[in-house]
């Protein structure tokens, strides 16, 4: 569990590309050509770009994260996430009539490390602690469906950008979480709560993810957007 990515969009990877003149651009209805290009360049596009003032999106940071459940609050502070550089991507499927993207990622060694804040029950346990975490996730699925929207830009030119997103996260394989100082150091009752959410990591994966991937999201996109706003839509592909 991390927090994600998730996750640059197909458009988005296909500005940046073409800006870069990296790879040749594809025909639009060739998803096998966009699918191995986003995978060419996926690595640039989540390094920092200090000329279209985009920060690294691997190493991700992200000042605060917030969970709210009724039985369970928590805040992670100064996140840090790195492994987005080694997703892969498939199954992407693009219709630029609805204005949709759907693609699909496989991300393995995702770590998230921070401080924090937590109190409640985590699942049959109660919680409480502060201070140093990290978690380390062996493997997540991510689904990502992105509901794009055209816009003018200065040059009068049409431009794609990012309106919404939905996103399914699961992780494939353990995760392991480390919280220091639970319950302010007493040590039994915090290898207790640290063993069983190790043992029940997808459980557990499940309750906490989606504020984290939610936020990570957030940051990746709007990262997304001002690679958009590089190249018009009608220079991004190649006309039938």
């Amino acid at each position: 569990m991390v927090s994600i990515f998730e996750i640059l969009a197909l458009t988005t990877l296909c500005a940046s590309v073409a800006q870069s003149e990296m790879y040749a651009p594809c025909h639009l209805n060739d998803m096998d050509c966009f699918e191995a290009t986003l995978n060419k360049a996926l690595p640039q596009v989540f390094s920092e770009n200090q000329t279209l003032g985009v920060e690294s999106s691997d190493p991700l940071k992200v000042d605060l994260i917030e969970g709210d459940m009724p039985d369970l609050k928590f805040k992670l502070f100064s996140t840090i996430t790195t492994g987005y550089k080694q997703c892969v991507i498939k199954n992407v499927k693009m219709n630029l009539d609805a204005l949709t993207l759907h693609e699909e990622l496989d991300c393995p060694n995702l770590e998230t490390t921070g401080k924090y804040e937590i109190s409640g029950r985590l699942m049959t346990l109660p919680i409480e602690g502060n201070g140093d975490f990290k978690i380390a996730a062996e493997s997540y699925h991510i689904t990502l469906d992105l509901d794009l929207e055209t816009v003018v830009g200065d040059d009068k030119k049409v431009y794609l950008t990012i309106k919404s997103f939905k996103q399914k996260n699961e992780a494939t394989a353990p995760i392991s979480f480390d919280f220091k100082n639970l319950f302010n150091g007493q040590k039994d009752q915090a290898d207790k709560v640290l063993t069983f959410a190790n043992q029940n990591w997808k459980q557990v994966s499940d309750l906490l993810q989606e504020p984290i991937w939610y936020n990570n999201m957030k940051t990746i996109l709007s990262s997304s957007n001002k690679y958009l706003m590089t190249e018009p839509l009608d220079q991004m592909f190649i006309s039938p």
